[in-house]
């Protein structure tokens, strides 16, 4: 048996000695139209469509120069060596199929949005070495950003390492960089924007925003701006994006310091604007696992008007920014968070958590047919003096419970009584008590009604398949007589606020928590919509119509016992036509106290527009068009016209050209006229170069 082994053994030696000696001993497969074979050079020379066939590696050019002692081959013309799925394009270059190394020149390697070329490259598909190398981006034209390098490293689709880096364009680099790496296939530069313009205010300017890679998934920069008549501000700014879909971590960072020697004028409150300005903006989100989420962001401003003076564009959205940070644990019926807000700022009032940690129960299933929600929270609230108020601290615990109790009358009809209590404890009361406890309860219903009627009506035109009417009564009603008691002991830092819509019925949604009044109300809302089968199933909606009001048989001495009639209506007939209306009307009076409705039309590929409107009795009345034509693959024509109707005056008016260049760069050009009191310029122009994120 021993012998039998020892004898297998052999046979399977001397037969993988056969097969190495006849691997060794064979060749390619080389073709093409014309071959001959040169004695001189002792190789095949083959031409036309010359093609070489090495197992998985095919290699094709114009001409081929195989050496069978060697197993080499040069080609020149239109190298394309291909191994699997693998392949390189060069002008021309040589191979050694024994060793699997090459030497080409002018080959150029990568994927969308990130190539590589070098004038001459050596090694193997794994890892190759490039010399004189250009590293550029979507597109090698001279506009386009790129890096030249004396060497560079590409491993496994990857450039893991350069020497001699300068980063350029328009054939010229001069920004050197230490060092480069950066995996091919993924954006490279987070963002540019470059801005050139004029405006009174500033004088003439220059704006130069941008990122770079420092470190996976992390890209920092700094924002510049020149200003003719006011100095340069600048400030580090970056973007992050850590982790994977679940694991994830984003956010960025903006800034801005300027020492103005311009015309600061007064802030927000009639103060001169200090001659030291400057700005800090940061946000942050984050996710950890199915259950925690992490939310902040932080706004530091110098100044009431120091994004208003140089950055407009992020001042007219949010005016008074906020600064907090809340981590929230999301059970499987229940939500823990702790929130902190700060208040950097000192020209605007904020009601600081210092912190706030809350439980909040999501509705949920009780015994007998019940359902309960609950909220306990324990808050340190502060707010500093403004104006005419002093200065506030106060240590809460608040809780409430409720329960709700669905009962069916029919198959159309949801009868819901409702009952829940809050309690709140004060260990900062006022007005000569050192704390104080408030206990208030609540009683009502919510009733509603369903019907729905359809109708067999068709419109190619319009994608209308049948029509499904839904129409559904509510009624509500909350009882709450107590619940402004001890309002004079309470330190009112949550508080009401100015708001024209109807608010919260039930005394567990209201966050003006020390400032609830008392509640004997009845709220009446009819809702409708419209809706045709969609296209992909289901079914999508055409219009809805909703009014709502309340009629209040307790108020305080001023207040009518009807509420104003408010009304939204929303028409969706289809995919590029979308218009919405708000209402608010009085009937006592038939005065109509305020109105917005935004008209929007959109051709997806020519043009789109928008008109809409702001109208609030006593205050004002705009109305605004938005306008953008496509001219061609190239340029866009935009443009926006607000009027007010108070003043008979444009507010704004605005002109620009948007020019695509390549795909690399978006060109904006801007013409704008404002009139009226206000502290931006009545005049301004704008040059704005994007680079296009890639």
């Amino acid at each position: 048996m021993l012998r039998r082994l020892v004898l297998r053994l052999l046979l399977a030696a001397l037969a993988g000695t056969a097969a190495r000696a006849q691997t060794a001993g064979a060749m390619p497969d080389v073709r093409g139209k014309e071959s001959v074979y040169d004695d001189r050079t002792k190789e095949l020379v083959v031409r036309g469509d010359a093609r070489l066939v090495w197992g998985e590696i095919v290699l094709t050019a114009d001409e081929m120069r195989y050496r069978r002692e060697t197993n080499t081959v040069a080609a020149s013309g239109h190298f394309i060596l291909t191994d699997g799925a693998r392949r390189l394009v060069a002008d021309q270059g040589s191979y050694d199929l024994t060793s699997n190394t090459l030497h080409v020149h002018n080959l150029r390697v990568g994927e969308f949005p990130v190539y590589l070329t070098g004038e001459s490259v050596d090694g193997t598909f794994e890892k190759l070495v490039f010399t004189n190398a250009t590293i550029f981006f979507r597109e090698n034209a001279a506009y386009a950003p790129s890096i030249r390098a004396r060497k560079v490293v590409y491993e496994k689709g990857q450039i893991v390492a350069g020497e001699g880096l300068q980063l350029g364009l328009l054939g010229s680099h001069f920004v050197s960089l230490p060092t480069f790496q950066h995996e091919i296939g993924t954006e490279l530069f987070s963002y540019f924007v470059g801005k050139v313009g004029y405006r009174r205010s500033l004088g003439p300017f220059l704006e130069a925003d941008g990122r770079i890679p420092v470190a996976p998934g992390v890209k920092a920069g700094a924002d510049l701006g020149l200003y003719g008549s006011r100095g340069v501000m600048a400030g580090p700014a970056a973007t992050y994006r850590l982790g994977g879909d679940n694991d994830y971590a984003v956010g960025g960072l903006a800034s801005g310091f300027i020492n103005d020697h311009g015309d600061r004028k007064t802030d927000l409150l009639g103060r001169p604007v200090p001659e030291n300005r400057g700005f800090v903006e940061w946000w942050h989100r984050q996710r950890i696992g199915e259950h925690f989420t992490l939310d902040g962001q932080f706004n530091y401003w110098s100044d009431s008007e120091v994004l208003r003076d140089f950055r407009p564009k992020r001042f007219f959205p949010v005016q008074q920014p906020d600064s907090y940070l809340e981590g929230t644990y999301a059970g499987e019926n229940y939500l823990l968070s702790a929130f902190a807000r700060v208040h950097p700022n000192r020209y605007h009032q904020v009601q600081e958590r210092l912190p706030e940690i809350r439980f909040d129960l999501l509705p949920s299933a009780a015994p007998a047919g019940f359902y309960q929600r609950a909220s306990a929270s324990l808050a340190v609230l502060e707010e500093d003096a403004y104006l005419n108020r002093p200065q506030q601290r106060s240590t809460r615990y608040d809780a409430y419970y409720g329960l709700e109790r669905p009962i069916a009358l029919a198959p159309w009809m949801t009868f819901t009584p409702v009952a829940g209590g809050r309690l709140t404890r004060y260990a900062d009361a006022v007005n000569g008590k050192d704390t104080y406890t408030r206990a208030i309860g609540e009683v009502g219903f919510d009733a509603r009604l369903r019907a729905a009627g359809t109708f067999d009506y068709k419109n190619p035109l319009w994608e209308i398949d049948g029509l499904r009417h839904l129409v559904e009564p509510r009624l509500s009603y909350r009882y709450a007589p107590e619940a402004d008691s001890g309002a004079r002991y309470i330190p009112a830092i949550d508080r009401r606020v100015f708001s024209t819509y109807l608010q919260p019925l039930s005394i567990g949604d209201q966050s003006n928590v020390d400032d609830l009044a008392a509640m004997n109300t009845v709220r009446l809302a009819l809702n409708n919509t419209l809706q045709t089968r969609g296209a992909n199933g289901g079914s999508r909606d055409l219009a809805a119509l909703n009014f709502a009001a309340d009629y209040r048989f307790e108020r305080p001495a001023g207040q009518r016992p009807l509420t104003d009639l408010h009304t939204e209506l929303a028409l969706t007939p289809a995919d590029w036509i979308r218009f919405s209306v708000y209402e608010r009307f009085t009937p006592q009076t038939s005065a109509q106290q305020e109105l917005n409705y935004a008209l929007e039309l959109t051709d997806q590929e020519w043009w789109a527009a928008k008109l809409s409107s702001h109208f609030l009795r006593d205050d004002y009345e705009e109305y605004a068009l938005d306008y953008r034509q496509r001219v061609n693959e190239v340029f866009d024509v935009v443009g926006r016209w607000r009027y007010d109707v108070r003043h008979s005056r444009f507010n704004e008016q605005t002109y620009g050209i948007s020019q695509r260049l390549g795909q690399t760069w978006s060109i904006k050009y801007e013409v704008s006229f404002s009139e009226g009191p206000r502290r931006e310029s009545n005049f301004g122009f704008n040059l704005e170069v994007e680079l296009l994120k890639f």
